[in-house]
């Protein structure tokens, strides 16, 4: 399994440690052991979770700088992309929320097993987590696939600081960008990027969007708990 994991780790074409392959390889036989009597995936087959969670996070490996120092993964499930990132980009502080306390539990779990001294857990919605103090804070935003652009915006954009990335992962073809544009103006973000990808081995194709923050965002944002996903902006 673990020359599966490099196989696509080539193919992606980014490189990673020894030590971080090995950690990689103890996180999937967490999660499928974990996953046996506790549903945190609909993928069972180990080889398939390898490609589509791990490689698929992965792929935004690339469009991580050197500079960036802090990062927000809203509705990480399991921790894709952000457990992932994290095992790989150790300078990074990554904050992995969710508000399914069974996936945030396994996530402590993973965070105790593999010492990863730069993740923090929070089992909680973006609405009621942001404070004063991490309002504008984060060099880079994550998100795969939740929601739709306009409320995932309004969820993240407030989190990051001027000038950050929000790094969104998207299936080819959803057209979401369309939509977002009012969101975008609102919270004064532009897309300043967009790549279309695939998975190395099933050839299934990804999107990833880069958002630029520009300016601050007006406190309004976001809205109270259940407003962004019933009527996004």
């Amino acid at each position: 399994m673990k020359n599966y994991l490099k196989e696509g780790i080539k193919k992606i074409d980014i490189i990673l440690t020894e030590e971080q392959i090995e950690l990689l390889m103890k996180y999937l036989d967490l999660l499928v052991e974990y996953n046996s009597h506790t549903n945190l995936t609909a993928i069972r087959d180990s080889k398939e979770i390898l490609e589509k969670h791990f490689l698929d996070s992965l792929l935004l490996q690339k469009y991580i700088n050197e500079n960036d120092k802090t990062a927000m993964d809203i509705g990480t499930g399991a921790g894709f992309p952000g457990m992932v990132l994290a095992i790989c980009n150790p300078n990074i502080v990554f904050t992995l929320m969710d508000s399914v306390g069974k996936k945030t539990k396994f996530l402590e779990m993973i965070k105790e097993e593999l010492n990863l001294t730069n993740v923090i857990v929070a089992n909680a919605r973006a609405e009621e987590y942001i404070n004063d103090e991490n309002r504008e804070s984060f060099s880079i935003g994550l998100c795969r696939g939740v929601s739709k652009l306009p409320t995932i915006l309004e969820y993240m954009i407030p989190f990051i600081e001027i000038n950050g990335r929000f790094l969104v992962q998207k299936s080819e073809g959803t057209g979401e960008e369309e939509s977002a544009e009012n969101a975008l103006n609102l919270l004064n973000s532009k897309i300043i990027e967009e790549y279309n990808l695939e998975l190395p081995f099933c050839r299934d194709k990804r999107k990833i969007i880069i958002i630029e923050k520009e300016e601050i965002t007006d406190r309004k944002y976001p809205r109270k708990t259940g407003k962004p996903l019933k009527n996004p902006l």
